[in-house]
């Protein structure tokens, strides 16, 4: 009974959007899709005003595209044949905004590559601000128990517990299909490889910011593009205290392999509806791409406490601008590699090995 709800649901669902579109779509072959570019946070219009994750590559893109279903209606470069998604923000608008664009019939997305290109908080013991790292595993940090720290028995350091467990970070491991959303290594070291001389925006603003973390090392270095691991959820958090449990956190669920360098808000949403749409052949989980920047730290410096940091600080900071063009420089390299070499990219998805 429940598959044959679904089916009418998905046949209904299916049969508005061409009509949303246009009663013309009905007739035309779907448009062919090589990139999806994934961005979610945005300030006001697409184009022409303060920009967010979406402007850069809207401004980029000719057409716009009915999205009904979605939070920002598409767009798309007829000549690249790359498309241009803003989900919103939070897990939640993302999982709705991939999954509704997955599920669109207007569009073949089979050989499809998604590149998230967005902005991030980043650890200062990894990278500065407005560096750019690729992604290899997302970890939710969502689902959990959750006890307030002033609650918590003596010994714990945190009231932040996995689900399934009766203390935090307790071993075995419990089902990692909640948590651990891991990425396609090989094509994240290819796509770091093609972009890791990129000149990322640097300017006085950000080099102040970066000399009251001078007790951490990588934190005072100009933005650079690196490698690492990503905490997700739907909080914005911030804190000495919260990015030391991200760090154990992300290595808890690699198995002590991960290196939290990013944290953001969206992808274990993105990457879940790629994850679901992959079961109906609708996407590829081994082309997906995650591209985040540092627009700000994920902790106060040693001067500061946290609330001063984080609202005083962080929310508009300088970070801001070149965290943005840092996503559209770095990830734009490796759209228009993918898109502009098609019949190299097409049927095979590219990987360090293979380009050396």
């Amino acid at each position: 009974m429940r598959r044959k709800i679904f089916a009418a649901a998905l046949l209904i669902f299916g049969s508005a959007l061409p009509a949303a579109a246009g009663a013309a779509t009905k007739t035309l072959e779907p448009i062919e899709v090589r990139v999806v570019v994934v961005t979610a946070f945005e300030i006001g219009e697409d184009t022409g005003d303060k920009a967010g994750e979406f402007q850069a590559w809207a401004e980029e893109m000719p057409q716009i595209l009915p999205f009904p279903t979605g939070f920002r209606d598409l767009r798309y470069d007829p000549a690249r044949k790359v498309l241009a998604l803003s989900t919103g923000i939070g897990t939640s608008r993302a999982a709705m905004s991939t999954l509704a664009l997955g599920l669109d019939p207007r569009f073949d997305l089979s050989h499809a590559y998604w590149v998230v290109a967005a902005i991030a908080g980043v650890n200062p013991n990894e990278a500065s601000i407005g560096s750019a790292a690729w992604i290899g595993d997302v970890i939710d940090t969502d689902f959990i128990y959750y006890i307030d720290s002033r609650e918590i028995p003596s010994g714990w350091k945190t009231g932040i517990v996995p689900r399934d467990r009766n203390e935090p970070f307790q071993q075995p491991l419990p089902d990692t299909s909640y948590n651990l959303f891991p990425l396609n290594h090989s094509l994240r070291d290819w796509a770091f490889e093609l972009t890791k001389d990129s000149k990322l925006p640097d300017n006085s603003a950000l080099q102040e910011i970066r000399t009251r973390y001078a007790d951490y090392p990588k934190a005072v270095e100009p933005p650079k593009v690196i490698t690492g691991d990503q905490a997700s959820g739907q909080g914005f958090t911030h804190g000495k205290i919260i990015n030391e449990h991200m760090e154990r956190w992300v290595s808890y669920w690699t198995g002590g392999n991960g290196r939290f360098v990013m944290k953001a808000e969206e992808d274990t949403g993105v990457i879940g509806a790629i994850q679901r749409l992959e079961k109906i052949g609708r996407a590829d989980t081994s082309r997906v791409l995650v591209l985040r920047t540092g627009s700000n730290y994920h902790m106060q410096p040693p001067s500061m406490d946290a609330a001063t940091s984080l609202f005083g600080e962080n929310i508009g900071s300088p970070g801001l601008k070149a965290s943005l063009l840092a996503a559209h420089v770095v990830g734009g390299r490796v759209v228009n590699e993918l898109a502009g070499n098609w019949s190299r990219y097409r049927d095979r998805v590219p990987s360090l090995e293979r380009a050396k």
